[in-house]
C-alpha cells in the first residue's frame, strides 16, 4: 500500500491514489503474470471496451465523453488531492501550492465508472505518453511511433501516425507501452480537437500490441534500476485525479514523461510530511 493510502484513506467515492516506488516495482516484476491487456479487439468494437482496458470492467458503463484516439494535455489535479485533507492543515496548503507539470498524451481507452453509493459517475481514461524522445533504456527505444509532421532532419518513416487536423508539434513520438490512467476531475473544452484518423488508431493498436507482448521478457535483461523506472511508467491499475485540455497547442513547457514520476514523488513526499526530494525533472524546479 502506498503512503498516500495509509495516511488518508480515500473516501468511498474516490478512485485514485499515489503509488510508492515499491508498489510499481513489484507491478513490473509481475508483469507477465498479473497484467492483462485487451489488445485483440478491433477498432470496430465498442470504443469503451477497446484499446488496452486492463482492469475488471466497472459494474456499469455508459457513453464516455472522450473518444479513444484523441490527443490531450493533462496535469495532476492538486485541488482534488488536497480535498482529502482538512483545509487548515499544512499538507492541504502545500498540496495546493504545488504546481504539477503538464503532459501530452493520446487517449487509448475511455469509460465511465458508476458509483452505487451516491449514484454518481466518474470518467476515466487511459493515456499513452507523447514525447520528443524515444523511451529508454535502449531495450524499449522502439516502443514508439513517429507522429506526422516530421522534419527533414528526422528519418522518413512511412508508418508515421496522421491526425485528422495537422498535429501542431513537429518530431514527436507516440509511445506505445507507457502511459497513465486518469480520473477526469476538470475538463477544458475546445472546438479544436486533435484526433488520429481511424486507420492510424488501428496502426497504433497493432504496434502497441506487439510491443506489450515484448515487455514480458524484459525482466530477464534489465537491471533493477531500469525495471523500477519502467515499472513506474506502465499504465497502473489505479487512476490519478487530473485536469485535461483538449486544445493541445498553447502549452509552453510540456514536460517529458519521466517528469510525471517526479510529480508523484514530490506530492507523495508532501503527504508523508517530508520536504519534497530534489528531482531534476520535478515541476518544483521551474
Amino acid at each position: 500500500m502506498s503512503r498516500l493510502q495509509s495516511l488518508s484513506p480515500p473516501s468511498p467515492s474516490s478512485n485514485y491514489w499515489i503509488p510508492s516506488s515499491a508498489d510499481v516495482y513489484t507491478m513490473f516484476e509481475d508483469f507477465d503474470t498479473e497484467r492483462r491487456y485487451s489488445i485483440t479487439e478491433s477498432q470496430s468494437a465498442d470504443a469503451l471496451t477497446s484499446s488496452f482496458d486492463i482492469l475488471t470492467p466497472p459494474q456499469t458503463r455508459t457513453s464516455a465523453k472522450i473518444r479513444p484516439g484523441t490527443f490531450i494535455v493533462f496535469a495532476l489535479s492538486t485541488a482534488e488531492l488536497a480535498q482529502e485533507y482538512p483545509e487548515d492543515s499544512e499538507v492541504y496548503r502545500e498540496i495546493c501550492q504545488y504546481t504539477p507539470g503538464r503532459y501530452l498524451g493520446l487517449v487509448t481507452s475511455a469509460f465511465v465508472r458508476w458509483n452505487e453509493d451516491d449514484d454518481s459517475t466518474v470518467e476515466e481514461v487511459i493515456v499513452h505518453f507523447v514525447s520528443k524522445d524515444t523511451p529508454q533504456p535502449s531495450a524499449v527505444a522502439n516502443h514508439c511511433i513517429p507522429i506526422f509532421p516530421v522534419s527533414s532532419t528526422e528519418p522518413v518513416d512511412s508508418s508515421a501516425l496522421h491526425t485528422s487536423i495537422l498535429f501542431p508539434w513537429i518530431d514527436h513520438r507516440q509511445w506505445t507501452t507507457f502511459g497513465v490512467r486518469l480520473c477526469i476531475r476538470q475538463t477544458n473544452p475546445s472546438a479544436l480537437v486533435f484526433e488520429l484518423r481511424n486507420e492510424d488508431l488501428e496502426l497504433f493498436e497493432n504496434k502497441a500490441g506487439q510491443d506489450y507482448s515484448r515487455l514480458e521478457s524484459l525482466h530477464t535483461i534489465l537491471d533493477d534500476e531500469a525495471k523500477a523506472t519502467l515499472g513506474r511508467l506502465l499504465v497502473a491499475p489505479f487512476a490519478f485525479p487530473a485536469e485535461i485540455w483538449f486544445d493541445i497547442r498553447n502549452h509552453p513547457g510540456i514536460k517529458e514523461p519521466l517528469s510525471f514520476v517526479g510529480d508523484i514523488d514530490s506530492l507523495e513526499s508532501i503527504i508523508a510530511g517530508r520536504t519534497p526530494r530534489d528531482h531534476e525533472s520535478s515541476a518544483l524546479d521551474e
